[in-house]
């Protein structure tokens, strides 16, 4: 969804209102000034929401974070303009305190509903970048076997590294606070696996290998009770 769009309905919602309000012969009572305040504030709270949204300069490209929100905003405005030309058309038969308590109902529904959605919102990024933090151990070393895979020459190496990948590719990709200990260890024997495996050290190659398997599996069992 581009900007322009966001800005063109707030736009067209704008003209309506003022439109409505000037073309339609409503009676300019109390209750159209209450009506047409808070269809106002309504407006302006598209303003502040394409704003918040918008901020980053960047189209808007997250439908699970972004969307909701803008969701909410629409209904809220959808809701409060329609509300709005009712009271303006029946300001005669409606109290003045039954048209504010409406609107305040409407305004306090919309608060609360951007309230919800922005916590939500927050807690899907935490949980998001947490993720991309639990996982960034494990891709990093699949790139590193990849990378060293294409460096070999020797094919009988290459076999030994592409089993060794497909053990980290199966690998529990999540890492834990309790598997720290154990990745530290794979660390530092990955950098063996590699000077042997540039080195044309076959077996080298092999004997750490079958080492670093073994740490890998021992992982697995680490992040499969310590959950």
């Amino acid at each position: 969804m581009d900007k322009k769009y966001l800005h063109g309905y707030i736009v067209i919602a704008f003209v309506f209102i003022i439109y409505g309000a000037a073309i339609i012969p409503f009676p300019k009572t109390v209750i159209f000034g209450i009506a047409f305040f808070f269809s106002l504030l309504a407006i302006m709270a598209q303003v502040y929401n394409v704003y918040t949204v918008m901020k980053s300069q960047t189209l808007i490209k997250d439908k699970i974070y972004d969307f909701p929100q803008i969701r909410v905003s629409v209904l809220y405005l959808t809701v409060q303009l329609l509300t709005s030309l009712l009271l303006m058309g029946f300001s005669a038969k409606v109290p003045v305190f039954a048209a504010v308590l409406v609107e305040v109902i409407i305004l306090a529904a919309a608060v609360l509903g951007f309230f919800a959605v922005g916590a939500v919102r927050k807690e899907a990024v935490r949980q998001d970048v947490q993720l991309k933090k639990e996982l960034a151990r494990m891709e990093e070393l699949q790139t590193r076997i990849n990378l060293l895979i294409a460096q070999c020459g020797g094919e009988q190496i290459k076999d030994m590294l592409q089993k060794l990948s497909e053990e980290i590719r199966y690998s529990n990709p999540i890492s834990r606070d309790s598997t720290e200990e154990i990745e530290d260890e794979i660390d530092v024997l990955f950098s063996e696996v590699e000077a042997s495996a540039l080195d044309g050290n076959m077996e080298n190659t092999a004997e750490v290998c079958g080492r670093l398997r073994g740490l890998l599996k021992e992982r697995d069992r680490i992040c499969k009770y310590r959950k």
